[in-house]
């Protein structure tokens, strides 16, 4: 694993960050809530949650230094048919010539389609080392939405919907030069 993380490093050091694009998939639910509450002092924080959970609602998003590329979400699991869907209707028409997209090597991005579909406009395609979601700043973009959805009460799709349009919103430029910037990719201008 070790040798993986070193020779994924000799791949990408010489590609310019403005050109990386992350894309990862996570996964939300309706019971999904905040942690932590506030109380007076001396008395005790309450809250309710949900009993049913729903069915989980699988997130897609791609990221780069521009910002939040492209995202889709949907009631259920993400499978190859609908990960290839987003990248051949949601990502490809963004993409240039010389971008870089990254992803990890999970079973549904291994599909020819895929690659294909980035390589025809002029990008390439490169996979995350195995167990190195250090490697991807887009992971630390999905705890943002996450906890600022956790912190909203939603009891519909409809309201979930929002709370991820929501959380997509509020991701800043600084934020995303902050978790390039943490994941090793030099954010400066070249």
């Amino acid at each position: 694993m070790q040798q993986a993380r070193v020779e994924f490093w000799e791949k990408v050091r010489q590609i310019l960050a403005q050109d990386l694009i992350f894309i990862d998939e996570s996964g939300i639910n309706l019971a999904m809530r905040t942690t932590r509450a506030r109380a007076e002092k001396g008395k005790r924080a309450y809250s309710s949650k949900p009993s049913k959970k729903g069915k989980n609602v699988s997130l897609v998003g791609a990221l780069g230094l521009q910002g939040i590329i492209a995202h889709s979400s949907l009631i259920g699991a993400t499978d190859r048919v609908t990960f290839e869907a987003f990248i051949y209707q949601k990502l490809v028409p963004q993409l240039w010539a010389g971008a870089c997209v990254m992803m990890d090597n999970c079973s549904i991005h291994l599909g020819e389609m895929v690659r294909e579909s980035i390589e025809a406009v002029g990008a390439k395609l490169i996979y995350l080392p195995p167990y190195s979601p250090d490697f991807s700043p887009i992971e630390n973009c999905w705890s943002k939405v996450k906890n600022i959805m956790k912190r909203r009460t939603v009891g519909s799709y409809e309201e979930l919907s929002e709370a991820i349009d929501e959380g997509f919103a509020r991701v800043t430029p600084e934020d995303i030069r902050g978790w390039f910037t943490h994941c090793c990719y030099c954010t400066s201008e070249e």
